[in-house]
């Protein structure tokens, strides 16, 4: 028993004692995996750092291939300028050249918007002169003059003319003036590298970016805005249409449909004439016919007719006086900026006719500035009589574009011309003001006048009198 006793307690302390060698062996091992677990980490943690820094240098190589690409395009840009300025330096540049420079101009000055190609034609000769003294001043012997035709408002000879200037060297023409006539000859343009720049075409289907036509007035979409308002402002419910069937009037007829039917009103027709006729009869029957068929159901004083046109109206206005219930409507008729200011409708015969309705036109205005008084003054002076309007400024504006875009341009090329001529036109401040264009390269709009003819003095005489103002920007009329 004794002995049996002895040999438990010897076997518990050999069990106590591989018990703490165990636990021993354990903890080392323990201890053995953290460290190993550390040391993944770190260098985890060093790849990470690694792939950091190897994606830092990539990044370092990218902006530095980058650079390198940059300073070899500046390096190719300058020595392309070097390029240029040593061949003007080579000609003695346009300065010293001793050329002279044909700016091409397409005016009517035998049609229905002679009076307004007229003006043009003076504004511009008196750009030319301005120019060439300037061009004197600065010590250089460049020169530019200008060939005008007549293209009597038919498209086709509109055409033609363009093709003989082209042919002669010009590079740059002022006008047409209407937009019929822009639109048949723009792809000849285009494709001959020949800048238009128009004072006066405003259909909204011609603001086409990056052609070669500019034109330092807004499309028609702008003049609808105003022309409704003041329709709508004068009491209209109703509204009959009678336009000139071309581009300029059927883009101004549907930019006022759209514009009168969503301020809530109602166009009753839109009667139509070849820009050709001379007779009228037929359009003004149409337009007794549909005012008398709902005068009833808006009254005399709530239908308003509104004329797309230009000169003819005139005749328009001679025959329809024959009707017996003519005017028809108690409101003053209304029209557009191809008739406001038009000496031929307020002379003769047909300017009572105009002043007994009470024509209302629109007309872009451009802010009145310094240079603009000092125009009006010289124009008065040599052309007395004759009167300067928004297109007559807007030609001598034109002339100075052409002749500054070439000069910045460095060489009278059409389409180094056309490139420059956003930049130029955005630094240039003349007789009608800031001549900034929008991406279609036509004038950013601001104001309309609108122009009433009325008898004036005494005796009273028809006079175009100013009757108001709208502003784009707030859509409201100012008297």
């Amino acid at each position: 028993m004794p002995s049996l006793l002895i040999y438990k307690v010897l076997v518990l302390i050999l069990l106590a004692a591989g018990s703490g060698s165990t636990a021993t062996v354990a903890y080392y091992y323990q201890g053995k995996t953290s460290t190993l677990t550390s040391q993944v980490s770190n260098l985890n943690d060093q790849t990470s750092s690694q792939a950091n820094q190897i994606n830092s240098l990539k990044n370092q190589i990218d902006n530095l291939t980058l650079r390198i690409n940059q300073l070899q395009s500046t390096e190719n840009q300058l020595l392309v300028q070097i390029t240029q300025l040593q061949q003007q330096l080579a000609n003695g540049g346009l300065c010293s050249s001793g050329r002279t420079l044909k700016i091409g101009e397409l005016l009517d000055l035998s049609s229905v918007l002679a009076t307004q190609g007229k003006r043009a034609r003076d504004s511009s000769t008196l750009a030319i002169n301005d120019i060439n003294t300037m061009l004197s001043t600065a010590g250089c012997n460049l020169r530019f003059t200008t060939s005008v035709d007549d293209y009597a408002l038919n498209n086709q000879v509109a055409l033609s003319e363009l093709i003989s200037l082209s042919a002669s060297g010009a590079q740059v023409v002022v006008g047409p003036l209407n937009s019929g006539a822009v639109q048949t000859i723009l792809s000849y343009a285009d494709a001959n590298h020949i800048v238009l720049i128009s004072p006066s075409s405003t259909s909204a289907t011609l603001a086409i970016p990056n052609d070669y036509l500019f034109r330092t007035i807004p499309d028609d979409s702008q003049q609808a805005l105003a022309d409704a308002r003041i329709i709508v402002d004068n009491g209209a419910k109703g509204v009959i249409i009678v336009q000139r069937h071309d581009l300029y009037g059927d883009s101004v007829a549907g930019g006022i449909s759209a514009r009168f039917t969503a301020l809530g009103g109602q166009v009753i027709a839109d009667l139509q004439y070849d820009f050709s006729t001379t007779d009228f009869t037929a359009v003004l029957n149409a337009l007794q016919a549909d005012f008398n068929s709902n005068v009833a159901a808006y009254g005399a004083g709530h239908i308003a007719i509104y004329v797309v046109g230009f000169e003819e109206l005139g005749q328009m206005l001679l025959q329809a006086k024959q009707y017996a219930s003519f005017p028809w409507s108690t409101l003053p008729w209304f029209s557009t900026d191809g008739i406001a200011l038009d000496s031929v409708i307020i002379s003769g015969s047909s300017g009572p006719v105009a002043a007994q309705v009470k024509l209302l036109s629109t007309n872009y205005a451009s802010l009145n500035n310094t240079k603009t008084l000092a125009f009006y003054s010289r124009f008065d002076t040599a052309y007395p009589g004759e009167g300067c309007d928004e297109y007559c400024k807007g030609a001598y504006d034109d002339v100075w574009l052409a002749a500054l875009a070439t000069l910045q341009a460095g060489s009278y090329d059409g389409a180094k011309i056309q490139a420059i001529m956003p930049t130029v036109a955005s630094n240039y401040y003349g007789v009608t003001g800031w001549t900034g264009l929008l991406p279609s390269g036509d004038r950013a709009p601001a104001t309309y006048q609108i122009w009433e003819v009325l008898l004036q003095g005494s005796p009273p005489i028809p006079t175009w009198v100013l009757a108001g103002t709208w502003d784009s920007a707030t859509d409201t009329i100012t008297s």
